[in-house]
């Protein structure tokens, strides 16, 4: 029993070492595209922060540059590889691709795009791809037959979820029903009352560290213990 006892703490010591010696020899800075701030973007080639180029900004992903807000591209060959000119002031709107300047009849977003109202679609092209002057706002039919709303992009008219349909026989859900989650609700069902879940992701990591340095234990005590009779 007590040569046992003497395997398991042998091979509780070896697992320890092996894991303070590999932390002490082996290290990999953690580096992430938000690390670059300004007209900076990370590049994956280098793993290291680049310089964007004039007019230009970091792009939503961190790792590239974008034109800035008024600005359409004239070439893109990815990372700072940009080339970005300025719309004219009766065009000051670009379209969602970027690459053209386009006239926005009800705004611009943040972004420097088009913006339509709710339940309204953007349109900047024909049905042959041509593009418009001037950008459209549609309005999608949410009555029946139709039933539609605007998808999530706001480009294109599509079937409300069919809740809505069930409730308010239309693709809107005003008060008194009741919007969560993408669905509607009618306000005369008895939902039960919020509830809050607590979870300590402390314990969590902690219980699951613990489960790892036992199976660690129990594998080098197996095989310390076998070499050792």
């Amino acid at each position: 029993m007590a040569t046992v006892r003497r395997c398991g703490a042998a091979a509780l010591l070896l697992v320890l070492s092996v894991r303070l010696s590999a932390g002490q020899s082996f290290s990999l800075p953690l580096r992430q595209p938000q690390d670059c701030g300004g007209a900076r973007y990370f590049d994956i080639s280098s793993l290291a922060c680049g310089q964007c180029g004039p007019h230009q900004e970091r792009s939503a992903w961190g790792i590239s540059c974008a034109c800035l807000p008024g600005f359409k591209m004239v070439s893109n060959n990815g990372g700072p590889s940009v080339i970005c000119e300025k719309c004219p002031e009766n065009m000051s709107g670009v379209t969602e691709d970027g690459w053209s300047c386009i006239t926005c009849p009800k705004g611009l977003t943040t972004e420097g795009k088009c913006k339509c109202a709710i339940n309204e679609i953007l349109v900047e092209r024909d049905v042959n791809g041509k593009l418009l002057n001037e950008a459209l706002c549609i309005r999608c039919d949410a009555n029946e037959p139709s039933f539609s709303a605007s998808n999530v992009l706001g480009d294109r008219c599509i079937r409300c979820e069919q809740t809505f349909i069930n409730i308010t026989e239309s693709c809107d859900c005003s008060d008194p029903n009741i919007l969560t989650g993408g669905l509607c609700f009618s306000n005369s069902r008895n939902f039960p009352s919020k509830a809050v879940a607590t979870v300590r992701y402390g314990q969590l990591v902690s219980v699951f560290v613990l489960n790892i340095i036992k199976l660690h234990v129990i594998y080098y005590e197996k095989v310390f213990c076998a070499e050792m009779f």
